[in-house]
């Protein structure tokens, strides 16, 4: 078997035929540079069917592909490198190589879907891939995972295809004539100026990335590329023995010669600096007269090591056998966060004696060191990769006082973390970077509360919530109250009703997420109601209507309070009956809940319900929260704060509430309470439907069968009334409203012919 090579392999185009394409000043200087340092350094050879200019047509290039598949070994390391035009399609996002022969016509150019297959189809160990072009980073769909600390040697160990491009979706600079592109510029520095016996992929990646961005309108980029082949292996370029100054063997993604180092550490913003050369320690003093100690230490041995690992409240010392010696309280990166620490705990060190150990003064310059700089990097990175940075790393709450700490975990048993953590969640082993929190955060007693949660679930709520407490004030007496009837979401039937606007669109009757279902028994019935009730609103000068953006339906001049100033509103016009499909499900509306989201008011230290007598407390809008929270604090007591516990979805309220009436407990949505006697003067009971029909059933029948009565329409005056008698005592329907049978009577006459459930609230007794 043959040994390794490393193969260069470049596309270089400064002319082209085209004039759709100007000429370019530096695409073949640089790739020629380029191929100097790789062969003379790090010991490349040149593929023979390279292509430079009027070599690089479209045909030759894919023909030198092909070639190159049969040249390249499997243990081999290649390196493709195209300087030139880039195109991308504003239409489809995809990017393209121009060759030599390209025009407008997209077809004569080269797709990097096309670029992928023919790498992907070349059996080399390793295969990177180099594009100085504008429209690049096309190429590539995600950044960098985090780098962990690993021995070059073991990098290499699996396959790898990675790609470093000069710029994004952006055209790119080709520099001044004669002095190299930007991006071109700083590969070949670092290719140039490395004095490690080894560099990776990510080093240079890092370095490229960060000193292009950093002083060029261009973004460059580097990733692994996916799907074609990639197995989490890295290439390693081997500097030839005469050039090599360092000979480190482990890397975290950043240069391991120090003046690569140096530039992207002055090249970086020192205001997000993170300090992780030193560790300072409050712990337990084991020295007699005082009560704790102050230990300032360097973190790192000259090797790289940590000097001291942690567990939980112990500090592990290298060679201290006995953990319980050193009893950790709290730990720093700065003396500035362990002067904060004392000003906000002054009564806890009150009256206590301390001693300070510091560390020799080359601790100062510390952080310029070779393994902070590494740390700070590998700190970033976990930074970037913290998905939901103000969301507490212990608890999983959100952060939403201003009272929070910056850390990094770096603990035994834990797995490596920088991000937010709430005061009370502080473990001993964080290491406190600093302060967290929001910039210009009023005081609330709301605490660690998902704002951002919240808003999401409302774009994506129906709001009937809102709407009820639109159309019944809280304030009237008696206070209204919520039925609930858990039956509602049972959902099925072969039917279901299309409504359709005026705009020729139309949209499924919906139940929750789900399009609305109706048995053959129901179907015309209801789309009989509600073409009756369009004709009706409309005459009431209210019509039922859609919000075009958010398909939420409601009568006008509710939906026009809820929109928004760019959204627009279309009337319905009918509705028809519909045979469902699940596949119509696919294009329905992004609208999952008719009532979420809702709030339980908790308590912070322990989760339990807030509760006032039997009631629970429900919130529908967090900014109101400290209106609500001034009243109960005054019945509550020792409530120090509260949280809340989004329930998202109609699904889990409707758990929630059946758990609270087989507790005899009564949801109630935004509450007020009388101070002295504890009742309700002001909020939403929430009662179940059965509870509802029991209640009406077990009173005292007023309506008896044999009642004169006259029905009194309210709001409606007028000298003539439908008179006659009931049929029968009232009686209660499903929805818990109180209902006779009615017989009109006419100049003294039975109407027999006709009999009609009447609402007994529209009655009047005649005597």
């Amino acid at each position: 078997m043959s040994l390794p090579k490393n193969i260069l392999f470049t596309i270089a185009i400064d002319k082209y035929q085209s004039d759709v394409w100007p000429n370019l000043a530096n695409a073949v200087l640089d790739a020629k540079k380029v191929s100097q340092i790789l062969t003379e350094k790090y010991s490349f050879e040149v593929y023979h069917g390279s292509l430079t200019n009027h070599q690089a047509t479209r045909d030759n290039i894919y023909s030198a592909f092909i070639s190159l598949k049969q040249f390249i070994d499997p243990s081999d390391n290649l390196i493709i490198l195209f300087t030139g035009h880039g195109q991308m399609n504003l239409q489809t996002y995809r990017g393209y190589w121009v060759p030599m022969d390209g025009t407008r016509n997209p077809s004569t150019l080269i797709e990097n879907a096309v670029i992928k297959d023919f790498i992907e189809d070349i059996d080399a160990k390793h295969i990177w891939l180099i594009s100085d072009s504008c429209f690049s980073g096309t190429f590539l769909t995600r950044t960098r995972g985090i780098i962990e600390e690993k021995e070059y040697t073991k990098l290499t160990f699996n396959k790898s295809r990675w790609m470093l491009a000069s710029g994004s979706e952006e055209r790119v600079s080709d520099g001044q004539p004669g002095q190299h592109s930007p991006f071109a510029k700083y590969l070949i520095r670092f290719l140039e100026n490395n004095t490690n016996a080894f560099c990776s992929v990510n080093e240079i990646i890092k370095y490229v990335t960060t000193l292009t961005n950093n002083n060029s309108k261009q973004t460059s980029r580097g990733a692994f590329i996916d799907n074609i082949g990639h197995e989490d292996g890295e290439m390693v370029l081997k500097l030839n023995e005469k050039f090599i100054i360092q000979n480190i063997n482990t890397t975290r993604g950043i240069p391991n010669t120090p003046s690569l180092k140096l530039e992207i550490k002055n090249t970086d913003d020192n205001e997000n600096k993170l300090s992780t050369g030193k560790e300072i320690l409050l712990i337990k003093s084991f020295i007699k007269d005082y009560d704790f100690m102050i230990i300032e230490n360097f973190r790192f041995e000259d090797d790289g090591k940590k000097k001291i690992k942690f567990k939980e409240n112990k500090v592990l010392f290298q060679g201290v056998k006995k953990e319980d010696d050193f009893i950790l309280v709290q730990r720093f990166a700065t003396w500035i966060g362990l002067k904060r620490y004392f000003d906000n705990n002054q009564e806890a060190f009150k009256a206590k004696s301390i001693v300070a150990i510091n560390a020799v003064k080359e601790i100062e310059n510390v952080e310029d060191t070779a393994y902070a700089l590494a740390q700070a990097e590998y700190l970033k990175e976990l930074l970037e990769f913290n998905k939901d940075p103000m969301s507490c790393l212990h608890c999983g709450e959100k952060i939403s006082t201003n009272d929070c700490f910056f850390i990094e975990i770096d603990e035994l048993e834990l797995k490596d973390k920088v991000g937010n953590v709430h005061k009370d969640c502080l473990r001993p082993a964080d290491r406190i970077i600093g302060e967290s929190g929001y910039k210009d955060l009023k005081k609330s007693n709301l605490l660690n509360f998902d704002y951002s949660k919240w808003a999401d679930l409302l774009l994506k709520g129906q709001g009937q919530i809102r709407a009820i407490k639109k159309k019944f004030p809280n304030n009237i007496i008696p206070l209204p109250v919520i039925s609930w009837n858990p039956l509602n979401n049972i959902n099925t039937g072969k039917y279901c009703i299309r409504q359709y606007y005026e705009d020729g669109s139309y949209s499924f009757m919906m139940l929750g997420k789900n399009i609305h279902r109706f048995s053959k028994e129901e179907i015309n019935v209801e789309v009989e109601k509600f073409n009756k009730q369009i004709k009706k609103f409309k005459e009431q000068g209210d019509p039922i209507c859609m919000i075009v953006e958010t398909k939420m339906n409601g009568s006008y001049k509710l939906l026009n309070k809820l929109k928004l100033p760019e959204q627009t509103i279309v009337n319905a016009s009918h509705f028809e009956k519909a045979t469902y499909s699940i596949q119509l499900e696919e294009n329905q509306t992004d609208i999952n809940n008719d009532y979420t989201p809702i709030g339980l008011v908790c308590f912070p230290e322990t989760d339990d319900l807030v509760k006032i007598g039997n009631h629970v407390l429900l919130i529908t809008n967090p900014l109101e929260f400290d209106i609500h929270y001034q009243n109960w604090s005054e019945i509550v007591q020792n409530l120090k704060g509260c949280k809340i516990k989004i329930l998202e979805s109609d699904f889990e309220l409707d758990a929630y509430l059946q758990h609270f009436y087989r507790e005899n407990l009564i949801p109630v949505i935004d509450p007020i309470f009388d101070k002295k006697t504890n009742s309700l003067i002001s909020g939403y009971e929430i009662r179940s439907m059965e509870s509802i029909i029991s209640k009406a059933n077990n009173k005292p029948k007023y309506w008896k069968k044999g009642d004169k009565v006259k029905i009194v329409f309210p709001n409606v005056v007028t000298d003539k009334y439908a008179t006659g008698i009931l049929l029968t005592d009232e009686f209660i329907d499903e929805n818990g409203e109180s209902f006779a049978v009615f017989q009109p009577i006419e100049n003294g006459k039975k109407l027999k012919d006709l009999q009609y459930a009447i609402p007994t609230r529209l009655f009047q007794k005649i005597k």
